[in-house]
């Protein structure tokens, strides 16, 4: 890939979202409207709604590019049209011009669009070969895709050897959809060591599931020494995304720590407020 690859085709793993969307906030004042999209772009799927805000008021901007023959605008404005379920067929057809273009996101969202039958007839096959090309061109969320399709038999034959091989590849890449599966395959063969490191890395992009799965081998000691800080650390962690179901563990844990322990739990989190709460009750 060239050198002068800009810095959001990358995932950007592990980046808190706030500072995503300070990206993404900076490209825009630059006038970078690509930029801007599609670091907002990052920041939706982590479930940031300033973020799916932000992005479509570029739209009428992003709309203009497109026009002009700006692939990547067209492949933003076919994503915004997709999440508002309007113009499906001019979607496709935006995402197919880039597509053929050899654009790595406009294959991996054609690919999604034809894999799951969004505006058009389910075409498993096509979708599987657009995802490969863009996985080759080394874009992370095809290669889950692409491991999904190949698990699950979608568009082709199960194979598993396929599906490890993309899997790992996304993984490596830090997607974390994919470093969360990996590490429930390291659970199940009970490489718990592995295990954790797999969750932990998808948690630090936000993935709440990892971050539960985290928290509890950190309170229980799976996989490490017992670590009630890191513990507490992601049961607050997906509050975040506005999910306070750790909430619960939090307070029983934080009855047998120290006060410094339980700050520190908060700093690392970024939910110091909420650590203060925790040794109140």
């Amino acid at each position: 890939m060239s050198e002068a690859m800009p810095s959001w085709r990358t995932f950007p793993e592990g980046l808190p979202i706030r500072e995503i969307l300070n990206r993404g906030d900076q490209a825009r004042e630059a006038g970078d409207w690509i930029a801007a999209g599609n670091w907002y772009f990052h920041a939706k799927r982590r479930g940031s709604l300033e973020a799916r805000d932000r992005a479509r008021a570029l739209m009428q901007t992003l709309e203009m590019l497109a026009d002009g023959g700006d692939l990547d605008a067209k492949v933003l404005v076919a994503g915004l049209l997709l999440e508002s379920q309007k113009q499906l067929p001019r979607a496709v057809a935006l995402l197919g011009e880039a597509a053929n273009s050899a654009v790595a996101e406009g294959m991996r969202e054609l690919g999604f669009v034809l894999s799951n039958g969004v505006g058009v007839p389910v075409d498993a096959r096509r979708a599987n070969e657009l995802f490969l090309r863009a996985a080759e061109a080394g874009d992370g969320y095809a290669a889950f895709n692409l491991a999904v399709n190949f698990h699950r038999g979608h568009g082709t034959g199960k194979n598993f050897r396929q599906f490890t091989k993309w899997l790992e590849f996304a993984a490596n890449l830090g997607i974390p959809e994919a470093c969360a599966v990996l590490g429930d395959q390291c659970s199940a063969k009970g490489m718990d060591a592995e295990a954790l490191q797999w969750y932990v890395r998808a948690a630090r992009s936000s993935h709440i599931p990892a971050m539960f799965a985290a928290a509890q081998r950190y309170r229980n000691g799976i996989g490490t020494a017992a670590d009630p800080v890191q513990a507490v650390r992601w049961f607050l962690s997906p509050l975040d995304r506005g999910n306070g179901d750790g909430i619960h563990e939090a307070i029983e844990m934080a009855r047998s720590m120290t006060i410094e322990q339980v700050r520190e739990a908060g700093r690392l989190s970024g939910h110091s407020d909420e650590a203060e709460l925790l040794l109140r009750r």
